[in-house]
């Protein structure tokens, strides 16, 4: 019988390769898109929570946002997506093992109303909804059940049938906003009142379609963490003296320092772990023959510049 050695993370006299069978969320297929999203397409923004806003508009949760009077622009502010549903996820009738997705994006986030003057009026919190449908490739089902108490804290099994599970990943930006009016109607000083806000939104996302599956694969055994390290009785103080000064967040890098990944951070003089003396920022070297068309001087190689 083999002894394990912790170092080299194998068993002496034994190969250091084995097979292993594993429990794997194999993914089927995956797509990505890249959507922009203007009104036409999500609508009006709509009221994200019930209340009155703005010294008089009242709002039920879903209903259009109707600006103030004296708005005259709008800004978008705090955009994120706030989630994303799984409406429906069916087979497609007419293509075996593939099996179509019904997503709805839901993006949170606050309109600022702003009068002529550029003086803020007011903030009503607010949502936008798109729908999306693709189709993947997630292999046939069976009658199978899979039952588990791995995601279960209460020690209960979970069941649940031979489908594959949807992923879905997104990220979103608000990339204009505007006050729609409505031409067939003016105030009694002659002025048109904005009727609703349209938000453009641009979307990216990747979804996928998996399945939990036993696969087969070649292993050289468990990985073995480190020790941890042990920071109890460290000086705050000790840590803080050993960062390094963030330059870059009081004078951010141009264009061709910030595409070179150069960073104009000031090493603490109590870092001692740069031997080389790599000097990332542009200063004097400029005119280096090493440059490496890095926009800067290279000292010894420079990881920055590699």
């Amino acid at each position: 019988m083999g002894i394990f050695d912790f170092n080299t993370n194998s068993v002496t006299g034994c190969s250091k390769v084995k097979d292993e069978c594993i429990i794997a969320l194999k993914v089927y297929d995956a797509c990505r898109q890249q959507d922009c999203l203007e009104g036409g397409i999500v609508g009006p923004a709509r009221a994200a929570t019930c209340g009155t806003f703005c010294s008089g508009i009242t709002l039920e949760q879903g209903e259009i946002i109707t600006p103030p009077e004296n708005a005259a622009a709008v800004t978008v502010n705090n955009f994120r997506v706030e989630k994303v549903v799984v409406v429906s996820k069916k087979q497609n009738p007419f293509r075996v093992g593939y099996w179509d997705i019904d997503l709805k994006y839901v993006f949170a986030y606050d309109l600022v109303f702003k009068n002529v003057n550029g003086t803020t009026l007011c903030t009503i919190p607010a949502q936008s909804v798109f729908n999306k449908k693709v189709t993947l490739f997630g292999s046939i089902t069976t009658d199978s059940l899979v039952s588990t108490d791995f995601l279960s804290a209460g020690g209960n099994s979970f069941d649940t049938s031979s489908q594959p599970f949807v992923l879905v990943e997104s990220k979103a930006v608000a990339l204009s906003s505007e006050l729609v009016y409505n031409n067939c109607c003016c105030c009694n000083d002659g002025a048109d009142n904005a009727d609703h806000v349209n938000v453009t939104i641009g979307l990216f996302t990747i979804i996928k379609l998996f399945r939990l599956v036993n696969l087969s694969v070649e292993s050289k055994g468990f990985c073995i963490p480190k020790e941890c390290e042990d920071v109890s009785s460290t000086n705050p103080c000790e840590v803080f003296d050993n960062i390094d000064f963030p330059m870059d967040i009081f004078a951010p890098p141009q264009k061709k320092e910030f595409l070179a990944g150069i960073s104009g951070n000031i090493p603490s003089e109590n870092n001692t772990s740069d031997n080389n003396n790599c000097g990332c920022g542009c200063g004097s070297n400029t005119n280096n023959n090493n440059s490496n068309n890095c926009g800067c001087g290279c000292n010894n190689g420079c990881g920055c510049c590699r």
